[in-house]
């Protein structure tokens, strides 16, 4: 049964790709990774934009993702993607209200001494009203809309088999592992619309700070909470921008407060805030910082997290070598490439940026150059990482907005040195000791099992051992084009001279007639085949130029 309210499979898809040819995506598609800094590019990516407000949620979110992801798209689709706003009309307070029933088993009216049917806010997949608990505080209610969640995983099943057949049309994305990509956004999606996720969150990153009173976290209400319904105390305060109304004397303290709030929990527990916009991030009349939404909170692996505090010193210590391999552990890169040419690439960035010490060096800017410089070469940055950087750089902004004078690098270098001196530590070591010697055990259990397998595969003939040298394919494709054309040649100069002789010497007469019939039947047979073989290797041609 279709849930009420969400088009059928095939009405939705049917509606997608109508607005993507609408907006002229489908024939952008192959332009989609190539940066030329023209008009044109700009209004391709201001349709792309247009396309995601027009299909709503789904689009509207992975619009926004793909705004951090300067190792995929081209300035000129970044800019206009940053663009969208998750702000839109709000739905009926009934439904709201009938969802809340359906939730919480029980109506506003005894639920909360006062219920504003009035919402304070509005987003593609929650609005937000405020309220009174019946003990007397206030509290803010976050309500799924109703279809939401189910649209969603709609949504992400059409993506998935767009995802399958666009590398099929579009050579350009075959490097980009779209597929991949598209799983990642399920999962990023997914976790938004989970509120139980984010109320946890909200319980994580009180624990984080709980020796800091500089910080203000809501309250999870739990029993007024589910996975579409989220009560939070309220929190009140000023926008964390350069409007504040802060003392002068308070300004520094509060954006360092921010620097630690946006950087600690992401390098010391692998957890992070991916929205800290000014709106999520406010000021309270004494300096203290109070953080809401917590739906967009990304995690990074114990070994992600050590890398990238390795890429922070190495950027300190303008170790460009250092740098490079660092961003090919983080990066993995999805085809062959130049390592030297990379460094050099690192060390002309570092140049520009890290002459001077790290607490005056513009590290959104930077971070930025070396994501652009990520997308050239071809690494693919895990999701997580890339909206860590970008998480980075919107930090700084704000912070220098709140104080000109202190800089987001001020308590990045500690928290880098921190990081990486962890890893000396002895609960460190025996830590990673002890998982090493885990897989030692269980390797020296299975290997025997293992080498009985390979060695019995071998006796019966059945081992095979697959190998692709990447260096040699274009060679082999140059060698392939010339043998096609050294045929087509041959075959060419062979039938010249055979209609040279047939003209020359064999002029049949009378019922020899039908055997100059066949030889001419052959001789075009051979054009033809030869016209053939001259039209693929053209076509040949032009497409790897394509996708080169």
């Amino acid at each position: 049964m279709e849930p009420q309210g969400v088009p059928t499979r095939a009405e939705r898809y049917r509606q997608i790709v109508a607005v993507l040819a609408k907006h002229g995506l489908v024939a952008a598609g192959a332009a989609l990774t190539k940066s030329d800094g023209s008009d044109r590019a700009q209004s391709r990516g201001e349709q792309m934009r247009l396309a995601c407000e027009e299909l709503g949620t789904t689009f509207i979110k992975l619009g926004q993702i793909l705004s951090t992801r300067a190792d995929l798209l081209p300035p000129e689709y970044r800019e206009e993607l940053v663009k969208l706003q998750d702000s839109v009309p709000p739905v009926e307070t009934a439904l709201i209200e009938a969802e809340i029933v359906n939730e919480l088993g029980d109506t506003t009216l005894k639920l909360f001494e006062n219920f504003e049917r009035t919402p304070m806010a509005s987003a593609s997949i929650g609005q937000v009203h405020r309220a009174t608990l019946l003990d007397g505080r206030d509290v803010v209610v976050k309500v799924q809309k109703p279809g939401v969640a189910a649209l969603a995983e709609r949504d992400l099943e059409i993506l998935n088999q767009l995802a399958g057949s666009g590398e099929e049309y579009f050579p350009d994305l075959r490097g980009y592992d779209v597929q991949g990509l598209v799983e990642e956004f399920g999962d990023i999606l997914r976790a938004e619309l989970d509120y139980t996720r984010e109320a946890r969150n909200i319980v994580q990153f009180r624990k984080f700070f709980a020796d800091d009173d500089g910080y203000v976290f809501p309250e999870v209400i739990w029993e007024n909470s589910t996975g579409r319904v989220l009560t939070l105390t309220r929190v009140a305060g000023e926008k964390a921008d350069g409007e504040t109304m802060l003392p002068a004397p308070l300004r520094e303290p509060a954006a360092q407060r921010v620097a630690r709030f946006v950087l600690e929990p992401a390098l010391v527990h692998g957890l992070f805030h991916a929205d800290p916009h000014p709106g999520n991030i406010m000021i309270q009349p004494d300096g203290r910082i109070g953080v809401v939404d917590f739906g967009m909170v990304v995690r990074l692996s114990d070994d992600t997290r050590r890398r990238l505090g390795d890429v922070f010193m190495s950027m300190e210590k303008s170790d460009a070598q250092r740098l490079s391999d660092r961003l090919i552990d983080l990066a993995p890169p999805l085809r062959p490439i130049d390592r030297n040419a990379l460094t050099r690439q690192l060390e002309r960035l570092l140049e520009r940026y890290m002459s001077a010490s790290l607490g005056q060096v513009q590290m959104g800017t930077a971070l930025s150059e070396m994501l652009e410089i990520v997308r050239e070469f071809g690494l693919r940055l895990p999701a997580a990482l890339a909206m860590f950087f970008k998480m980075v750089a919107m930090s700084e902004g704000m912070i220098l907005e709140i104080a000109p004078d202190c800089s987001i690098t001020d308590f990045l270098k500690p928290i880098a040195r921190k990081v990486g001196l962890a890893r000396l530590a002895p609960e460190e070591w025996a830590e990673r000791a002890k998982d090493s010697a885990m897989d030692a055990a269980e390797l020296s259990i299975e290997l025997p099992r293992r080498a009985d397998r390979v060695l019995a595969d071998i006796e019966r003939g059945n081992l095979r051992v697959w190998a692709r040298l990447e260096d040699l394919e274009p060679m082999l494709n140059r060698l392939e084009v010339m043998v096609e054309r050294a045929n087509a040649t041959m075959l060419a100069a062979a039938c010249i001279v055979g209609i040279t002789v047939l003209l020359a010497v064999y002029r049949p007469h009378g019922t020899q007639a039908v055997v100059a019939w066949v030889f001419w039947a052959a001789i075009v047979i051979c054009v033809l085949w030869i016209s053939r073989t001259v039209w693929a290797t053209f076509i040949k041609r032009r497409q790897k130029k394509l996708s080169a």
